[in-house]
């Protein structure tokens, strides 16, 4: 665990790699809505300009005025440049673990993702993965991170927002924290109690499955709904 001196040392509290999608600028939004500078890394240069001009690159209510606003108030900003990843303390990943035609997981897609960037992750980091992965890629990070010498917690925080729901559910749901450590664990609670009080504490291992489960447990309830919908019609 690095010391408290180091983590001083940060320009700015998070940022969020693949920032600028349904997941993670609303994410943003709401760190910077509560005081935090967040930086927004992502490779989509039109997506980057959208952000940074205070416009939305989709729909969410809520958040076209919250963006706005963190924006003039100079708490968020977003880039195209790798190089803004070692400018936080906390790192957070919100690209999931997609699969091939077979329906079998790719748990390589994040670790690529994270070697266009691994360059300017630097010690003392709190890495937090957030989307939806296969069981064990938290595990899998971790052995990544410290093959390359680096020393940098990892923490599964998994997202559990609802489209165009982002700026209420962000802050009304329960957060899953998740780390190896007990000093992980903090950070990241710490972190997330800027959003919500509302923390249940996991296993990453634990953590992956709750969040599998959830999804599941959401999307049985739209295909109830829209099978009855057209046994209706």
């Amino acid at each position: 665990m690095t010391g408290t001196s180091e983590l001083r040392q940060f320009d700015c509290q998070v940022v969020v790699i693949g920032g600028c999608g349904h997941v993670g600028l609303p994410l943003a939004i709401a760190f910077a809505s509560r005081g935090a500078r967040v930086s927004i890394y992502d490779v989509s240069e039109s997506s980057v300009e959208t952000v940074n001009a205070g416009r939305l690159p989709f729909a969410e209510p809520g958040a076209a005025e919250v963006l706005q606003r963190v924006l003039a108030a100079g708490l968020l900003e977003a880039s195209t440049d790798p190089a803004i990843v070692n400018s936080a303390e906390h790192v957070v990943v919100v690209i999931g673990t997609p699969v091939d035609e077979h329906l079998n997981p790719n748990q390589m897609t994040i670790t690529r993702a994270l070697d266009g960037c691994v360059e300017y992750l630097r010690d003392g980091q709190l890495l937090i993965l957030r989307s939806t992965v296969f069981p064990g890629v938290t595990a899998l990070v971790e052995k990544t991170l410290a093959r390359r010498g680096l020393d940098i917690e990892v923490a599964f925080c998994p997202e559990r927002i609802a489209e165009g729901k982002a700026m209420t559910e962000l802050f009304e749901l329960p957060q899953i924290v998740s780390s190896r450590t007990a000093a992980g664990v903090k950070r990241a609670s710490r972190l997330f109690e800027r959003l919500t009080s509302k923390l249940v504490v996991m296993s990453p291992e634990e953590a992956e499955l709750a969040k599998l489960f959830t999804n599941v447990w959401r999307y049985i309830k739209f295909a109830t709904a829209n099978q009855l919908y057209m046994m209706a019609n």
